[in-house]
């Protein structure tokens, strides 16, 4: 990087593709049905009658804003220690912000009346909040950009102008553009470039470095503006952050070139941060940048267990992952997906697609409850309990217990965090399905979805019909405003072993993309299926699991239920889960199993029962299904002599 990156004029590289604004992909099929559910009946729409101290009772960016003055308060986070809970203050800015970002988004994804007029009421309760400054945060003035040690600033910031964003793309309501305009003005002024250092604090120890991802918001004011001083500030900003010694430092430039360096941090930050690099390194031509952003994805991949989840059990700690060993936060699993969104919209590259799938798939559905409202905070990709702690025998330190490995609609107990983002992670998904291209539309994700957005000046209507991931075929169909010519480009995934395309016309395959350059009709239509096997992959060196397409497959475990908190609401409570009294050893395997593919009759409200695997495993006959219709599970095989 360059020692002044503010001296000379930015030359930013060119991303592959654009989002498109909310709204413009709507979801369709079992995955609408998943998000319907967890808005009318689960923790999506619900979590502020669940915890309505953290959310209705604390008016923290308006009314009880933070002052000098205030000592302490209900942050609903597992906290025995005054200096802990002066940290925490900004806690429940992420709990609020992080869980209208996703009940937001889902209202406005499913046009629903009733939570879209919650979420409106919500909005204009926090544009009343905004001084004659600008100034949208959760400080009062005595100390508002004045900190020498922890603070949740431009934290509280991102997290609340990404609501604030996504209700302007869907809804046009200018006066939320230009709140957040003014804000960030605010913001850059208290925090002037090349002028300011505001990474430079003492004690250090979440939310500062969770305030670089005000990335994310200067990336997409870019995005929505074209005004190049956003990305000149977002790439200011990383360049403060490599600079000063923080406790969430693994982005850092000295860190990613040092090929001996092994993430550490906190697993969240470090998987977030990746998007923060990866917009300065876009923001202008840098080898170095370059060269840091290729670091930091390599040193990734130790990170990731078979499923794709990260290590976030919290801290990485130089480890390589393990399927039984290390757990992933639910934060940590919508972060990376994040992430992969942003590397997919920028680089084009087809594997982050791939990645984005498998990660939700799998991971992100796998650590969800299959049957009730509530997720995992931790989760193992093999889980043989949810007992609170990873083993049920784990010694544990009673100022400080593990309480994290169970389910529950909020986690109060530990932080009200991972169920506001798990509540994210579906509308950021939805976002990356369809990607504008320069030269039409990108399919970077599947699942049936309806696109509605304009391209050349004609209304373009794009019908995605699909079971994806469950079956394998994607029906398009497309209704235009006039004919118009523009191309398709269709993310071709490394699992497939082929495809057959029909109905389309020419098409040629390049850069992970089946291409398709024609002039569209309304009522075209056609129709792509994706070939694919049952697939064993080697994990590490001595085990194996098993795939077929984008979905892992595991051995459910039987498991002893046990009630945990129970909350105001009915039908929401924690869960543990004992292992059976009659558990067996983990399978070990001495052949490749044959295996059979099982298909059921598809039902939308319980997709994930559709499809198993059967097969003799070790002498018997065993049934695998995939990964997110498990709760215990055995997701690895020891090889016992596999050849």
């Amino acid at each position: 990087m360059r020692s002044e990156p503010h001296s000379q004029p930015l030359k930013p590289r060119s991303p592959a593709f654009e989002f498109l604004r909310l709204g413009e992909i709507r979801p369709g099929g079992w995955m609408r049905i998943q998000m319907l559910n967890d808005l009318e009946h689960g923790f999506v729409g619900h979590l502020d009658q669940l915890v309505p101290e953290l959310i209705q009772a604390d008016d923290i960016y308006g009314a009880d804003r933070l002052t000098k003055a205030v000592k302490t308060k209900n942050l609903g986070v597992a906290s025995k220690e005054t200096q802990w809970e002066v940290q925490f203050l900004w806690w429940n800015s992420e709990t609020q912000s992080n869980w209208l970002d996703g009940l937001t988004r889902t209202a406005l994804l499913l046009e629903h009346p009733q939570y879209l007029e919650k979420t409106r009421r919500r909005i204009e309760s926090l544009l009343a909040t905004q001084d004659e400054d600008g100034y949208l945060g959760i400080y009062a003035p005595d100390l508002r950009f004045n900190f020498d040690s922890e603070n949740g600033e431009l934290w509280a910031q991102a997290s609340l102008f990404r609501v604030l964003l996504g209700w302007y793309e869907a809804t046009n309501d200018e006066r939320a553009l230009a709140a957040v305009r003014r804000a960030v003005d605010a913001t850059m002024q208290a925090y002037p470039l090349a002028n300011s250092h505001p990474f430079d604090v003492k004690n250090d120890f979440a939310g500062v470095g969770h305030g670089l991802v005000f990335t994310d918001i200067l990336d997409r004011l870019h995005q929505i503006t074209g005004e190049q001083r956003y990305l000149a500030y977002a790439r200011w900003l990383f360049a403060e952050y490599s600079r000063q010694p923080l406790s969430q430092d693994d982005i850092q430039l000295s860190h990613l070139l040092d090929p001996e360096y092994r993430f550490q941090a906190h697993g969240v930050h470090t998987y977030e941060h990746i998007r923060s690099l990866l917009t300065a390194a876009f923001a202008d031509e840098d080898v170095r940048m370059e060269a840091a952003l290729s670091a930091a994805l390599a040193k990734l991949e130790t990170c990731l267990t078979p499923s794709g989840g990260p290590i976030g059990d919290e801290f990485i700690q130089g480890r390589p992952a393990d399927a039984s060993e290390t757990g992933y936060e639910y934060c940590s699993i919508h972060e990376l997906l994040d992430t992969y969104t942003h590397l997919l919209q920028k680089t084009g590259a087809a594997q982050w697609g791939d990645r984005i799938e498998w990660l939700l798939f799998n991971a992100g559905q796998g650590a969800r409850h299959p049957h009730k409202p509530a997720v995992a905070y931790l989760k193992t990709d093999n889980s043989f309990s949810m007992t609170g702690p990873l083993h049920p025998d784990d010694p544990q330190d009673a100022q400080n217990p593990q309480i994290r490995y169970k389910y529950s609609p909020v986690h109060q107990d530990a932080a009200v965090c991972c169920v506001p983002n798990a509540g994210r992670i579906y509308p950021y998904y939805v976002r990356a399905m369809w990607l504008r291209s320069p030269q039409g539309l990108a399919a970077g994700l599947y699942g049936d979805c309806e696109l509605h957005t304009t391209i050349n000046g004609s209304q373009v209507t794009i019908r995605e019909e699909t079971r994806y991931p469950f079956d394998l075929a994607v029906h398009f169909s497309l209704e235009l405003e006039r004919p118009t010519a523009f191309a398709l480009a269709l993310r071709l995934p490394a699992w497939a072993e082929g495809f057959e395309l029909s109905g389309a016309g020419a098409a040629e395959v390049r850069d992970g993309f089946i291409h398709i350059q024609r002039t569209w009709h309304s009522a075209d239509h056609f129709s792509l299926r994706f070939n694919a096997r049952v697939e064993t992959h080697s994990w590490r060196e001595s085990e194996v699991y098993f795939s077929r397409g984008p979905l892992l497959f595991a051995l459910p475990l039987a498991g002893e239920p046990r009630p945990g908190r129970s909350y105001p609401l009915p039908g929401f409570q924690d869960e543990y889960l004992d292992p059976a009294a009659d558990s067996a050893a983990p399978i070990s395997l001495d052949c490749v199993p044959d295996f059979s593919l099982e298909q059921e009759p598809f039902d939308p409200q319980r997709p994930w029962d559709t499809l198993a695997l059967s097969a003799q495993l070790a002498g018997s006959p065993a049934r695998l299904v995939p990964m997110g219709a498990t709760i215990l599970r055995q997701v690895t095989f020891p090889r016992a002599g596999l050849a």
